[in-house]
């Protein structure tokens, strides 16, 4: 389940770094080296055709090694923007809120903040669910619109053997227009779910994804409903 979890998480990795390399050199640049060195999105991943995921093994993690309390009210990742306290997440641009007596935030490059499941107990498979969210200011998109970064996500996994974009459509996200991406696929011999939210407001992107292995997905359903019926947009 940690190479399944790792996998997950480095998966998202690609969107930061893919998203970014129409509107930011410089921070294209630094996202990419952000996801080279972080041990906790270094994954014995799925192949990719493209190679865009390729890092260097590491001695596997514990999750709870880079859990970061509830408490704490200091931004995770090179990207964060926001803090999280009495289990609302607040950024610049959204907030939502997750429980953290079932999810525990992780440090990870390249996103704004990572939520992995934590109340597994004896039930190992659920410990591949994670949410993590991404964010763009308008002023670093350089006119990378939503439309344009969902685009991207579907060729990413196009491009990805044994992946395959199950749901690909327009709708309604926190009461703005948002794109929604599904993707099943194989890591290993586990079946994966993952999703991806992408709306905007005001230029600035947020990208939201979410997913676990399909046994462990279906019994969390809800949970991942009650996380992504909090968000609001600013």
């Amino acid at each position: 389940m940690k190479k399944l979890l790792a996998s997950l998480m480095a998966l998202s990795m690609v969107f930061a770094v893919t998203g970014c390399s129409e509107s930011n050199d410089s921070e294209n640049e630094s996202k990419a080296e952000a996801a080279k060195t972080t041990t906790t999105t270094t994954a014995p991943a799925a192949e990719s055709k493209a190679d865009t995921t390729t890092t260097t093994a590491a001695p596997e993690e514990s999750a709870a090694d880079t859990t970061t309390s509830a408490n704490d009210t200091t931004s995770t990742g090179d990207e964060a923007k926001g803090t999280y306290k009495d289990n609302v997440y607040t950024s610049d641009l959204y907030t939502f809120k997750i429980d953290s007596k079932k999810w525990a935030m992780q440090e990870s490059a390249g996103v704004d903040v990572m939520f992995t499941y934590a109340d597994a107990g004896d039930d190992a498979e659920l410990e591949s669910a994670s949410i993590n969210v991404i964010s763009m200011s308008n002023d670093l998109l350089n006119g990378l619109t939503a439309s344009d970064y969902a685009d991207q996500i579907k060729q990413t996994y196009n491009s990805m053997d044994g992946y395959t974009v199950t749901n690909d459509k327009e709708d309604k996200f926190a009461g703005k227009d948002a794109y929604i991406v599904d993707v099943t696929g194989e890591i290993g011999s586990q079946k994966v779910l993952l999703n991806q939210i992408i709306t905007s407001d005001n230029g600035n992107l947020v990208v939201i994804t979410y997913g676990a292995s399909e046994n462990a997905y279906s019994k969390l359903s809800d949970e991942f409903k009650t996380v992504l019926d909090s968000f609001e947009l600013k």
